[in-house]
């Protein structure tokens, strides 16, 4: 395949680099990858679009078997970005259509057909750490943490984190971290139920990878069925639970705890309890 082939299948799945994504095939395992580095691979309003996009494209793509989903640099996601919180909270961005867009991203990410790995190597937080328990397999190093801290900023959880954490780690565990917003780490979170395996940074991507080939050797539709099989229950409950979700976060944004902690995280005070 020639260079410009290369980048003809690259632009079928990202129209826009300058958005913060990039994508890449090796053989049959498509690579996607968050970009933007010196944000933590922090989430706008760009790149939310722009991977909602690239769902949708790879989802109807036969070349692409299985996908991997990673962060450059040192995070996965650190959620959502600052100046994205500041538009939300100045009424520069639609809250309605961002509510809109949640859904569309989580139904797209956890409707695809192919088998979706997660490399977490570093912070997965909040959207990050939801992206990546959408996932049907977590790989995570031994860097990595998980938190969901919504509730610190006077948010509800409903952009698919209620429902991860309690489908993963059970109900128990699920409220203790989300009511907190405390970190989890790669081990325990292992323990918990939340990552399939932890391999030190030097390796993670290589045995993620090794994972990801494997499995694009294997009989497509076997896999594509039986991933549709184990995911029924998350596909049926999640269209109630996470629209029920989205309407509360949506409440919560309007709440005068969160609009204060908005105010105090941008002028670089974030709020502890």
């Amino acid at each position: 395949m020639t260079a410009a082939q290369d980048h003809k299948i690259e632009q079928d799945v990202v129209d826009d680099e300058s958005a913060g994504l990039r994508f890449e095939l090796q053989g049959h395992v498509g690579i996607l990858t968050l970009d933007r580095p010196d944000r933590l691979n922090a989430i706008n309003l760009d790149l939310y679009k722009a991977l909602a996009r690239a769902f949708y494209r790879i989802s109807a793509r036969d070349d692409i078997r299985v996908l991997v989903i990673e962060g450059a640099g040192r995070a996965f996601c650190a959620g959502g970005d600052v100046e994205f919180m500041r538009q939300q909270y100045e009424g520069v961005v639609d809250l309605q259509r961002v509510q809109d867009l949640a859904m569309r991203y989580f139904q797209e990410l956890t409707g695809m057909p192919q088998p979706t790995i997660a490399i977490v190597d570093g912070p997965a937080v909040g959207f990050g750490a939801t992206t990546a328990l959408s996932c049907d397999l977590v790989i995570a190093s031994t860097r990595a943490k998980f938190m969901d801290p919504h509730v610190q900023i006077g948010l509800v959880a409903g952009d698919g984190g209620a429902l991860l954490w309690a489908m993963r780690a059970g109900p128990a565990k699920a409220k203790e971290f989300l009511f907190t917003g405390d970190p989890v780490a790669a081990e325990e979170a292992m323990h918990m139920g939340l990552v399939n395996h932890v391999y030190p940074v030097s390796e993670v991507r290589d045995r993620a990878l090794a994972l990801a080939t494997r499995l694009s050797h294997g009989p497509v539709e076997a896999l594509r069925a039986t991933k549709a099989l184990l995911n029924h229950s998350l596909r049926t409950t999640s269209e109630e639970i996470l629209r029920c979700g989205l309407t509360l976060e949506l409440v919560s944004q309007n709440s005068e705890y969160h609009k204060n902690a908005v105010k105090r995280f941008l002028a670089g005070d974030p709020v502890h309890f």
